[in-house]
């Protein structure tokens, strides 16, 4: 921005005036709040005052209509808003009130007659003067102080432009034409106009500026050199390059996928879980972990042989990539337990994924050298909570769970502190 530093300085300087105007304005107003306030407070007495004056031979001789008409009429006066003539039991004899609302202030007099008190008059009067007053005195200060910081604000522009914002605005004109070229530094050397800091700051880029370009000669020298070795051994090396890379990512893929089941392994899955787990606590989004066992994995393989086994390990990796979401992760933990994550997922929904994969389950044909197997599953599902700092305490939730559906008969899924299981259907 063309005139972004004399902004700010006009900015800073009227930023700084306004605060301290608006502190100055506050203590002005603070102080004009006291002797408004004593004198709507010497008002309201005096009308409790005189009311109790006129009400005197009134409640002596209990004249009620009199008393009606004094209360009536002291009503309609500005500011009060109610008037209550009370006898010296404390029992109402007259009360009027002008119907306007708002916040009050009440004011009491005794009624006396020959020297003794026979009643007392309450009067609220309003207080919507006094702050009627105060919002006008506010919003005068706050005029005043507005005017001020402008003119403060431009007074300091004109006595900054000249000095100190041109230089600048020239130093870095220079350097935008230098990187709108593509050169690594500025072609020519910049004048200096005078000894201030602002001069100091021209003279040593220069000097920053020749060395940078001396710098640079000499290594794109050394960059031509070295580009012409690299294209004489690139003609030798030939294809190895691409042949490396290939390698690399095939090891790269070796390591964190299952070699059975071909879904991700525990290590890919562990740093996914720790990335997804932050992620929700920090954007305040749901993850849910959901662990899988195979029940009486054992007896498959002690009756059929650790070849059925692993059929079985593969038939469920097919189900799994089969009914999950391209957003969600599934992965062999190790053994016979199968891991997935689900962003963006709460138990609820999780219950509705983990329902359909164990139809899914239920509904295919396992078998192994014209052998059927019966496979069924166990699964722990569990939320992430407020209550959960790390993704241990997580898995540990989704495992109480998966241990709960186990011990409920198999079979069947359980939430993480909801109950009952639910079987399979």
């Amino acid at each position: 921005m063309q005139f972004g530093l004399s902004f700010k300085l006009i900015g800073y300087v009227a930023a700084g005036v306004l605060m301290t105007s608006a502190a100055i304005g506050v203590v002005r107003v603070q102080n004009e709040r006291g002797p408004l306030s004593e004198l709507i407070g010497k008002a309201g007495q005096s009308v409790a005052n005189a009311t109790a004056s006129g009400a005197a031979s009134l409640i002596a001789g209990y004249d009620y209509g009199n008393l009606e008409i004094l209360a009536d009429n002291i009503s309609q006066q500005a500011n009060v808003i109610r008037v209550i003539v009370r006898n010296q039991g404390g029992r109402i004899m007259s009360e009027a009130a002008s119907g306007e609302a708002g916040t009050v202030n009440q004011f009491g007099a005794p009624v006396m007659f020959e020297g003794r008190k026979i009643g007392s008059v309450t009067v609220d009067m309003s207080t919507e003067a006094l702050e009627k007053a105060l919002r006008a005195l506010y919003w005068r200060v706050f005029t005043e102080q507005i005017v001020f910081g402008a003119i403060l604000g431009v007074i300091v522009y004109l006595f900054t432009a000249g000095g100190i914002v041109s230089p600048i605005r020239r130093l870095t004109m220079a350097m935008e034409e230098a990187v709108e070229k593509g050169d690594s530094f500025v072609p020519r050397e910049l004048e200096v106009n005078s000894r201030d800091e602002i001069g100091r700051l021209v003279s040593v880029f220069n000097t920053l500026n020749e060395s940078l370009a001396s710098y640079h000669h000499q290594l794109q020298s050394k960059i031509d050199f070295a580009n012409q070795e690299l294209r004489e051994k690139n003609i030798q090396l030939g294809g190895r390059t691409q042949e490396l890379e290939r390698a690399l990512d095939l090891l790269n893929t070796m390591a964190t996928t299952d070699w059975l089941t071909g879904l991700p392994n525990r290590r890919k899955f562990d740093e996914a879980l720790s990335r997804m787990f932050h992620q929700s606590e920090r954007f305040a989004e749901a993850v849910t972990l959901v662990l899988l066992d195979i029940d009486r994995f054992k007896q498959i393989n002690d009756s059929h042989g650790h070849g059925a086994g692993d059929a079985v390990l593969r038939d469920i990796g097919s189900i799994l990539r089969l009914h999950i979401r391209k957003s969600d992760l599934a992965a062999r933990l190790g053994g016979d337990e199968f891991g997935i994550i689900l962003y963006h997922t709460g138990s609820e929904q999780a219950e509705r994924l983990v329902q359909k994969l164990m139809d899914g389950v239920r509904t295919h044909l396992f078998d192994y050298e014209d052998n059927t197997l019966n496979v069924a599953v166990s699964i722990g599902i569990a939320q992430r909570d407020v209550s959960m700092k790390t993704t241990q305490a997580l898995y540990n939730a989704a495992d109480k769970a998966l241990y709960q559906a186990k011990l409920g008969g198999r079979n069947r899924h359980c939430v993480y502190s909801a109950s009952p299981c639910v079987k399979a259907s």
